[in-house]
């Protein structure tokens, strides 16, 4: 997914001015690449959130236009108030279609399975994978078929479709496993009270 950002290029640094910034409705940040200088930049604060909300589902890049150029950027870093949860600022990495990069893409999970059906319980252990590849061959976004899956069954990064990447966790790593469902155990009866025997001494 791609979303188009527009971006105002900024010269102030200190504290007050960014605060000022972020009062206005802006956000700081910044852009940088192999063939670009980081460039101080803001953004509207709404127009980032629209974005990012709908960014968690699949890999998302933004193009940011400054000065009428478009940059092709991921959102590399960010800072978030440990408070109010606002966004303080934002890093934009640029990206060169043809650069081989790393990108965590979501696990799109598709179908119920079989052993949920008969009462399992679908357990899901990783909700996304690492992949390595040029920009231009990410995946939005990875489908995984757990439909078939009995209950004892888990799926694994082997078990992942292949494409032009390389996935960078360990093939044996499990995403999803179908757990047998829950056995109440009774309560075992209580203990009869202990009887004390009094050895007689002559």
């Amino acid at each position: 997914m791609i979303f188009t950002i527009e971006a105002q290029k900024r010269t102030n640094t200190k504290h007050s001015e960014l605060t000022a910034l972020r009062q206005q409705g802006l956000i700081p940040a910044v852009i940088y690449g192999k063939d670009l200088e980081s460039t101080p930049i803001a953004v509207k604060r709404n127009d980032f959130l629209k974005c990012y909300k709908k960014s968690f589902q699949e890999l998302s890049f933004y193009e940011i236009i400054l000065n009428g150029k478009k940059y092709h950027t991921i959102l590399k870093d960010k800072q978030i108030h440990p408070v109010s949860r606002d966004f303080l600022h934002l890093d934009f990495m640029l990206v060169q279609a043809t650069a081989i990069m790393e990108f965590e893409i979501p696990l799109q999970f598709i179908g119920e399975p079989i052993g949920v059906k008969n009462g399992g319980l679908l357990e899901t252990l990783q909700r996304t994978v690492k992949i390595s590849c040029k920009a231009e061959d990410a995946p939005e976004e990875i489908p995984i078929d757990i439909s078939d899956l009995q209950i004892g069954d888990s799926l694994h990064i082997k078990d992942l479709p292949q494409g032009n990447w390389q996935y960078k966790d360990s093939p044996d790593t499990a995403l999803v496993v179908v757990l047998a469902p829950k056995v109440e155990v009774a309560e075992a009866p209580e203990e009869a009270a202990e009887v004390r025997v009094e050895e007689n001494t002559e």
